[in-house]
């Protein structure tokens, strides 16, 4: 009962530092990485706490229960799949995909067979090598012609299209990132692959803002359609992520279902580990408002990967 008093004098102050400094300070940063988790301890707190017969501590864990599950209402309410959707025929849809496929993968044949049972138009990856990247599009030519590999050091950044590529180069700051245009048949769409450091350090997450901030201030001069997805290291609940957030929707968050965890599929630092279960959601795909998300998925196989892929069918609005 000392324990589940002292969780919650820490979930209460927790609550109040997301308001300030938030992300500036580290356990905050922390915490919201694993907010999911807190969410479900919460519960299994409030269940200690009623049993034991603490009436201030269960009101008081009552409340931190709603305003976490406030949080995470959207992901958390199912989904109703529109028949409207289904019925328009796929002229007027883009699926897209993002796989962070890990430095050390050389699974070429195994990520060529999933790409094609996904069957998207256009394919962010990242962490790729050119161990993997020759065997790769040597697999995949064929079905996405357009390939652009960026100018970085290994590991690369890789974009596969069935349409017309054009690459440009990123703007000051925008570290690590892709900058294309895509000729699709509705018309062209910008598209930014990222893959951004860690947050865990405080050079980390202040390089990571500056990442986001200049991948935000070129969608902010963008007309048309844009997508924005990768590996953006950070989840749904910390500050950096409202840097893409304020501006483009989150696809999982508008259509998906579940708290949608990408990382880590297996643990590769030193042997190859299973994880039960992934624990975080840090690949995301954004989209601006010219398109209507339809339908959201995590691949449940990472292929010798520690990321998950992430897929995404999109409908054009206008």
């Amino acid at each position: 009962m000392a324990a589940t008093s002292v969780f919650a004098i820490a979930m209460v102050a927790w609550n109040i530092s997301r308001l300030y400094p938030g992300d500036h300070w580290l356990p905050v940063r922390l915490g919201n990485f694993v907010a999911p988790w807190l969410f479900l301890v919460l519960l299994v707190a409030l269940a200690v706490a009623w049993l034991g017969r603490r009436p201030w501590l269960s009101r008081l864990l009552a409340l931190l229960v709603l305003v976490s599950a406030l949080r995470f209402l959207p992901v958390l309410t199912p989904r109703l799949s529109s028949p409207d959707a289904q019925a328009n025929a796929p002229v007027s849809q883009l699926r897209v995909m993002t796989f962070n496929v890990h430095f050390s993968n050389r699974d070429a044949l195994g990520i060529a067979d999933l790409v094609r049972a996904e069957t998207p138009d256009i394919v962010a990856f990242q962490e790729c090598t050119m161990d993997l990247i020759t065997p790769l599009h040597a697999e995949l030519g064929g079905e996405y012609p357009y390939f652009l590999l960026d100018d970085g050091e290994t590991p690369r950044l890789v974009l596969m299209s069935r349409y017309p590529l054009q690459g440009y180069i990123p703007p000051p700051g925008a570290w690590r990132t892709q900058w294309a245009q895509v000729e699709t048949p509705l018309g062209l769409v910008t598209v930014w692959n990222v893959h951004s450091s860690s947050s865990l350090s405080q050079r980390a997450w202040e390089w990571q803002r500056e990442v986001f901030s200049a991948v935000a201030n070129q969608v902010d001069g963008d007309k048309g359609p844009v997508l924005v997805l990768g590996d953006f290291n950070t989840t749904d609940h910390n500050d950096n992520y409202r840097l893409m957030a304020d501006r483009l929707t989150d696809v999982h968050r508008a259509v998906g279902w579940g708290f949608g965890f990408t990382f880590p599929r297996r643990w590769l630092d030193g042997q190859d580990v299973s994880m039960a279960t992934p624990v975080l959601r840090i690949d995301h795909i954004f989209i601006s408002d010219h398109w209507e998300p339809l339908e959201t998925h995590v691949v449940t196989d990472g292929l010798g990967s520690d990321h998950l892929p992430v897929v995404a069918t999109l409908r054009w609005r206008y």
